[in-house]
């Protein structure tokens, strides 16, 4: 059951319902065995009434009763009196003979019991006296017309008092969680109003006691919102200014081959780096797409090896890192982990990239396993990172250097990316001879 109304009436009108059904049928078990006593009372007496009017007349035993007293004896508004006498044999000596005898003797007490006599149904009593030392028994009967319209009276009047409670009770239910939901409908319409840019936060003021903890995570969620909104503003602003750059120089540098012919040559060849900046800048935009968990939310994860993933990319960042006059030096050791090499190389050669671009001349690149973790490093000779840099270098398009044409600040950005997509650690400090930088990238 997902709708919270739905629920609530459920939790709130069931157990009214059955306390309500409970209560009628309590009320109406009470009223009937009282009725029923109160009855079978009267039947009793009517079969007491008879012990004193049975005489013995000689060997024989006789009732005494006159026809006004019989008369007066089985007077009824309603029901039929039915009545008979019985010696020690079973014998009828006064009275209905066809009423039937009890089903076994009644003892010392009286003994009701239900039956049926002409089609219709009765109500019956037995008892046994002893008269001049014989033994007889005395039957009383009555039809049972009027027990059965006492018995719908008590149903009704058990009834039509559950019902009207019940039916008052689930009117204040429904009225009541319609005014309980009503701040969450207000909320609803308030939210509902605003457009897809309004990431303003909920005020909080008029939200009820118990909505405000969920008010509260909702505007939290809408200030991670906003927060994501503008980081997507200012990449897609800083995505152009520095693909515009590159483009701009690129068209330039074009013309003026096609103009000057002598200088050709050099303008091709700039035209050319511009191209490669340009290609490497797209390359690290898709890079950072496919890091991202909301642009690429399902990301393959295999068992890999980190050494293996920098053995296979090797060859190609050593003959980089030999055009830019830098020594590039390699300790493997196995390092297993979950997840895509193809992410994991990328990160690796953002690394790479990044120490050997600027200003180093020695960098080495180390795996390994420590206790439950697997270690990239990257260790470098380069002019290090100042420490107030050191959480900031892994913003989107943030430059250390910006005078310098390389580079788009986007490299370590990915490597950030790419390891929180595996819980990976990043860590940024000095390399262990005191110059340059060391990053170490630790994966559970």
């Amino acid at each position: 059951m997902r709708s919270l109304r739905l629920r609530l009436f459920a939790w709130l009108l069931l157990p009214l319902l059955v306390v309500g059904a409970t209560a009628a049928a309590g009320a109406y078990i009470f009223m009937e065995r009282r009725l029923t006593a109160a009855y079978d009372l009267d039947l009793g007496d009517i079969a007491r009434t008879l012990v004193p009017y049975i005489h013995q007349h000689g060997d024989k035993l006789e009732l005494d009763l006159t026809e006004i007293a019989d008369a007066i004896l089985r007077a009824d508004s309603t029901d039929h009196i039915y009545y008979v006498v019985r010696d020690g044999m079973g014998n009828p000596i006064a009275g209905d003979s066809h009423l039937r005898p009890p089903p076994h003797l009644p003892g010392e007490t009286l003994l009701y019991w239900n039956d049926t006599l002409e089609g219709r149904p009765i109500r019956a009593v037995a008892l046994e006296a002893a008269v001049g030392g014989k033994p007889v028994s005395v039957v009383a009967a009555e039809t049972t017309f009027k027990r059965q319209h006492a018995y719908e009276d008590a149903l009704l009047s058990a009834i039509a008092p559950a019902a009207l409670l019940s039916f008052a009770a689930i009117v204040a239910v429904v009225i009541g969680v319609r005014r309980g939901l009503g701040p969450l409908e207000i909320l609803r319409e308030e939210l509902q109003e605003r457009s897809h840019v309004d990431l303003r936060p909920v005020d909080e003021g008029h939200v009820v006691e118990e909505l405000r903890p969920l008010v509260r995570e909702l505007n939290l969620m809408l200030a991670r919102l906003k927060d994501a909104q503008s980081t997507q503003a200012r990449f897609i602003a800083n995505a152009a200014h520095q693909l515009r750059t590159p483009i701009a120089a690129l068209v330039t540098q074009l013309d003026l081959a096609w103009r000057e012919s002598a200088t050709r040559e050099a303008h091709v060849a700039q035209a050319r780096e511009g191209a490669a900046r340009l290609a490497r800048l797209a390359q690290q935009v898709l890079s950072l797409a496919a890091a991202d968990p909301i642009s690429n939310p399902v990301a393959r994860s295999e068992p890999c090896d980190i050494s293996d993933i920098v053995k296979g990319h090797a060859d190609a960042w050593v003959r980089a890192a030999s055009q830019r006059h830098v020594d590039l030096e390699f300790d493997l050791a196995p390092a297993p982990i979950e997840g895509d090499p193809v992410l994991v190389g990328e990160m690796t050669a953002n690394l790479v990239d990044n120490a050997t671009r600027y200003g180093a001349k020695y960098v080495l690149v180390g795996t390994r396993r420590e206790g439950a973790h697997s270690i990239l490093e990257v260790v470098d000779d380069g002019p290090g990172i100042p420490n107030e840099e050191r959480t900031r270098i892994f913003e989107r398009f943030r430059r250390l250097d910006r005078q310098s044409p390389e580079g788009s600040g986007l490299g370590l950005a990915i490597v950030r990316e790419i390891a929180q997509r595996y819980g990976a650690a990043v860590e940024v400090d000095d390399a262990p001879s005191g110059r340059g930088t060391r990053i170490c990238v630790s994966f559970p």
